[in-house]
């Protein structure tokens, strides 16, 4: 059996990295492109989206600020290093840039993961090969966008904090899904605690799937219904996060039974 031929697109996050550690861990990683964050605020700023720009820069500094950033690269501290990995790894400005389309129809994959990127345009999605999953950090099809799993807190929907695995088509976050995974919830945590619970089960859950896939199985397919909302980074502002501040120290905590999974079914 031959092993599973793996491309990855993805941002620079530390969850980011910490999944091409586990892919290249397991599968032959065959190409691999970066879009860093640092891209995307220039790109606001040459297309005068100030409003996004401020935003983005609100969240950079909040993160950075409570320790959430620090918090975050402790949770997905990966062994060995990326960097002694990833030499080999395209750094670009656009995760549709053409070097990336290339890489991709030189390199063949069997499937092509997607991790943090901006919207693939076509000649990428052409180019990617017969499978092409994301790893969305909300529970679709409830919860599309940025900030999924602090909305869902936000907006009292426990029961609706997630990361949803599934195939891309165009669009934002529109694919079949394949599983939307959870994480168990206690009571307490923080949207972050959260998230990073729930990435690295996914994450986790991924590497499973896709072992599947190397043995010859398909990967599900379940249409997503049409309903939810998608969110972007300016729906998310200081006044989301003071509020949720002051919910945290007001209400009792919540819980619900611990899950770690459920099917998009």
């Amino acid at each position: 059996m031959n092993p599973l031929r793996v491309a990855i697109l993805r941002a620079d996050d530390h969850h980011h990295r910490y999944l091409e550690s586990l892919l290249r861990g397991r599968f032959d990683v065959v190409f691999t492109a970066v879009e860093p964050g640092a891209a995307k605020v220039r790109r606001l700023l040459r297309r005068r989206r100030y409003r996004d720009y401020a935003y983005y820069k609100y969240h950079e500094y909040r993160r950075l600020l409570t320790g959430k950033d620090r918090y975050r690269r402790e949770y997905f501290r990966h062994d060995p290093p990326l960097w002694s990995l990833a030499r080999d790894a395209v750094v670009v400005e656009s995760i549709n840039a053409r070097e990336v389309a290339e890489g991709l129809a030189t390199a063949r994959p069997d499937v092509t993961v997607v991790i943090g990127c901006s919207i693939l345009r076509r000649r990428v999605l052409a180019a990617a090969g017969p499978r092409i999953v994301n790893v969305h950090g909300g529970h679709l099809p409830d919860y599309r966008g940025n900030h999924c799993v602090f909305f869902a807190l936000y907006n009292g929907e426990p029961d609706k904090v997630g990361v949803s695995i599934h195939h891309v088509s165009q669009g934002v976050d529109t694919g079949p899904l394949i599983e939307v995974v959870r994480p168990p919830v206690h009571g307490g945590e923080t949207a972050e605690h959260l998230y990073c619970r729930a990435e690295k089960l996914a994450l986790t859950r991924l590497v499973a799937l896709l072992e599947r896939v190397e043995q010859g199985e398909d990967l599900p397919a379940h249409p997503q219904e049409d309903r939810g909302r998608t969110y972007r980074t300016r729906d998310r502002g200081p006044g989301h996060d003071l509020r949720m501040w002051l919910r945290r120290f007001t209400a009792p905590a919540r819980t619900r039974p611990a899950a770690t999974r459920t099917s998009s079914r």
